[in-house]
């Protein structure tokens, strides 16, 4: 018997499916990556073929054993039955969101919710005769019950919130909105499906960006759409009617960056909680927005409902410190970088800009900061001399 490919099942442990998922040697002339497939056109051995539709693949635009490959590993992470690739992230939000309402629809979503994704319910499914309601993350079951509608279809969450970081009680709000025969996505970047299982939280729809922690070295802008039976089918479909689809290469460096991905997110886990708990102690530091600390007012759902955290975390420091002293301690990091995304092999910095109806999150500047692979001895020690620099330029 020749051996042909990796038996992968639901029972595969996540650090084994992130290395075996779609490697299939011995179907490319043993080859241990899947080739990269450049088309637009494929041929079929005669007319009857192409008039039929015979074949695995019809059109590059369609599928590509490059982004077969893809698509099946990330859906079999999640032990879902399909998965999207889209351009991005927010291409993944705007599909998920879209292929599953119609004009007449009302959808919840969370006030924390990622900025541009934000923007798209806020600016574009009115356009489309979608209405809108927004909820507070920290909402209960019984406070949610009021804000559904009879046409309330879609119930979205995001936990940790983007930017806040305010923990959802997922079991309850799933269950309330399943009550109401709502669809429940979730956007899952954050945690992935290393650390959160979407199927054992009764997710219809999974939302994550490709760009972080998936293709992991800040050189990829992709995004998936994870989901199982008849609303696979309606995701699939809609992105095959609006022509969604990723260059070859974007897909060969996702499937390529997820190999090491168990491990690039246990380092910037650990870092990440170390860097969070040294900022903790600082005095200007006046709230932490790190899920796994205990300090965390949702660190109760934290434990919970997830198995580890991520290296992206916010920190909010005392109003009283001017603006200049932040950035003299920010623009002068070594081995931080001041940027958007996150996810890669480098550590960075950003200042948090949101958009809030209620905000639990006090007066100060809102800093982020993501937790890259380096040595975090290194990391500490260079935030430490940012400090220094942030005090010395307030006196």
């Amino acid at each position: 018997m020749t051996k042909t490919s990796k038996k992968i099942s639901p029972a595969t442990k996540p650090d084994t499916k992130v290395v075996h998922a779609s490697v299939n040697p011995l179907e490319h002339e043993g080859m241990a990556n899947i080739p990269v497939y450049h088309t637009s056109t494929i041929m079929k051995p005669n007319l009857d073929d192409y008039r039929q539709g015979r074949g695995k693949y019809d059109y590059g635009r369609k599928g590509t054993p490059t982004s077969q490959a893809t698509e099946e590993a990330v859906a079999s992470l999640y032990k879902m039955d399909d998965c999207v690739a889209t351009p991005s992230g927010l291409s993944a939000i705007c599909l998920a969101i879209s292929s599953v309402l119609k004009s007449g629809d009302h959808a919840l979503f969370p006030d924390s919710m990622y900025g541009s994704g934000r923007r798209f319910i806020d600016n574009v499914l009115p356009q489309m005769g979608i209405s809108v309601g927004i909820y507070e993350p920290s909402i209960t079951a019984d406070e949610l019950t009021a804000h559904f509608q009879d046409n309330t279809r879609l119930f979205y969450l995001e936990s940790p919130g983007s930017l806040t970081f305010e923990m959802q009680d997922i079991p309850a709000l799933t269950t309330c909105a399943h009550d109401h025969q709502c669809l429940v996505a979730i956007d899952n970047t954050w945690a992935t499906a290393m650390y959160f299982d979407a199927v054992k939280h009764d997710m219809d729809i999974v939302i994550e960006a490709g760009t972080k922690y998936i293709s992991g070295h800040s050189d990829v802008s992709m995004g998936f759409v994870i989901s199982s039976g008849n609303t696979a089918h309606t995701i699939r479909q809609y992105a095959q009617n609006t022509g969604i689809c990723v260059a070859p290469d974007e897909h060969y460096l996702a499937m390529r960056g997820m190999r090491t991905m168990a491990l690039r997110l246990r380092q910037s886990e650990e870092n990440g909680l170390a860097l969070a708990t040294w900022l903790e102690q600082q005095p200007e530091v006046i709230q932490m927005l790190h899920p796994a600390l205990p300090s965390h007012p949702g660190h109760h759902h934290w434990q919970r409902d997830f198995s580890g955290s991520s290296g992206l975390f916010g920190f909010v420091i005392d109003p009283n410190i001017p603006i200049m002293a932040i950035d003299s301690m920010a623009d002068n990091l070594d081995w931080f970088g001041i940027g958007a995304s996150w996810g890669g092999h480098e550590s960075l910095i950003s200042q948090g800009r949101f958009k809030r109806t209620v905000s639990s999150i006090p007066d100060g500047t809102l800093l982020r900061i993501y937790a890259g692979l380096e040595d975090k001895d290194d990391l500490i020690a260079d935030l430490q001399a940012g400090f220094q620099r942030m005090r010395g330029a307030n006196t």
